[in-house]
């Protein structure tokens, strides 16, 4: 026998019919952990090829295109083709269990997740990604590899800003920590990898741990 619903049960069914309809909340919990881990990794192993390689982006990224010996050209191409396996890597690794997860909490709770909700926010959250990407093998090209790891914590908190009306609020409060971040590792060069790992790996977690407590276990 159907039950008659309260006006104020009525409202708020309304309302998470609305939210459901027009946000996207199948972001999972085990999303943000899944990338967090991933950005701890691949940091770590980036830190271990800098710091065991013959030379340093720290000392030559001053030096542009015109400090070109043949061996410190040899070496610096070996090094950048390494970095940018790491990031790829960890890209396609991270998207892909990030959209697993998130795949799979959307069965749970019953919504459809390519709607086009989510065909919105992959075209918002690319165009900033892709933007900066670019800028970053711009770096590459001229030996400044310092500069990536800032550029890839703003242009990530860009790109979560673009997304964040349309999903859950937890989402623009990282995207100001990320940008947060990336500006200071502009400043404090030298620590940028470790404030990279903590941008993409730390907050990852904590966001993650957060949205399961919130969320998923309801």
């Amino acid at each position: 026998m159907n039950q008659k619903l309260s006006p104020l049960e009525s409202i708020q069914e309304i309302k998470s019919y609305m939210q459901k309809s027009t946000r996207f909340l199948s972001l999972s919990g085990w999303s943000g952990i899944w990338v967090g881990s991933c950005g701890i990794i691949s940091g770590l192993f980036a830190m271990y090829l800098i710091n065991h390689s013959d030379i340093n982006p720290l000392n030559y990224h001053y030096y542009g295109v015109g400090y070109q010996t043949e061996s410190f050209y040899s070496l610096k191409e070996v090094l950048r083709f390494k970095l940018l396996m790491v990031e790829i890597i960890t890209f396609v690794v991270a998207l892909a269990g990030g959209f697993f997860f998130s795949v799979k909490k959307a069965r749970k709770d019953g919504v459809i997740f390519l709607n086009h909700v989510f065909r919105r926010m992959a075209i918002n959250f690319s165009i900033p990604l892709v933007t900066g990407g670019f800028i970053c093998l711009a770096f590459m090209r001229y030996n400044m590899l310092i500069f990536i790891a800032p550029t890839t914590l703003v242009f990530y908190g860009i790109s979560l800003l673009m997304i964040a009306r349309d999903t859950l609020d937890e989402v623009k409060k990282l995207a100001f920590f990320e940008i947060l971040l990336g500006i200071l590792s502009f400043y404090f060069l030298r620590y940028n990898m470790i404030i990279w790992i903590f941008g993409f790996g730390v907050l990852h977690i904590v966001y993650g741990i957060i949205m399961r407590n919130k969320y998923d276990r309801k």
